[in-house]
């Protein structure tokens, strides 16, 4: 049995833990996704994706990527979310929701137009029963919040 995470949370084990499908599918109905922010060959949900995010440049225009989607690696996603808020202009994320004082969680916050926390835990696909042993929150920039998905959103207040 391995170590959990050394209370971090950003393990690289879990880098590859992919959007389940049911999620992916209820989101994309409404956003219309068209880039997959950080993806690879074996787990990209969209047509245009990036295996290396951090190469998007800010002067991109934002037609070119469209409404965007991010499941960070975890253990690049201070970078990833942090990148994401500086190239994106529609967008929605997802990241665990284990401790919403840190300094990510912060950051998403001051940033995101809005939060929703996903009722229940986030199967990650391969890892059904056995994966997050935390809850997950997705936060949005450009678009409006989820509307057929459980769980609280918190907009962002003028």
């Amino acid at each position: 049995m391995t170590k959990a995470n050394n209370g971090k949370g950003n393990n690289v084990s879990r880098d590859d833990w992919e959007t389940p499908n049911k999620l992916i599918y209820t989101l994309d109905n409404q956003y219309n996704f068209t880039f997959d922010c950080c993806a690879s060959i074996y787990n990209h949900k969209f047509k245009q994706w990036s295996d290396n995010f951090l190469e998007i440049e800010t002067t991109m225009h934002p037609f070119k990527i469209g409404v965007c989607w991010i499941n960070p690696p975890f253990s690049k996603a201070k970078e990833m979310i942090e990148h994401f808020f500086k190239v994106v202009k529609k967008g929605v994320g997802i990241y665990r929701i284990d401790n919403i004082e840190s300094y990510l969680w912060n950051f998403i916050l001051k940033n995101a137009d809005w939060v929703h926390i996903i009722r229940g835990r986030t199967n990650y696909v391969g890892h059904e029963g056995h994966g997050a042993r935390f809850g997950s929150a997705l936060f949005g920039v450009g678009v409006p919040p989820p509307k057929n998905l459980e769980g609280v959103t918190i907009k962002k207040f003028a």
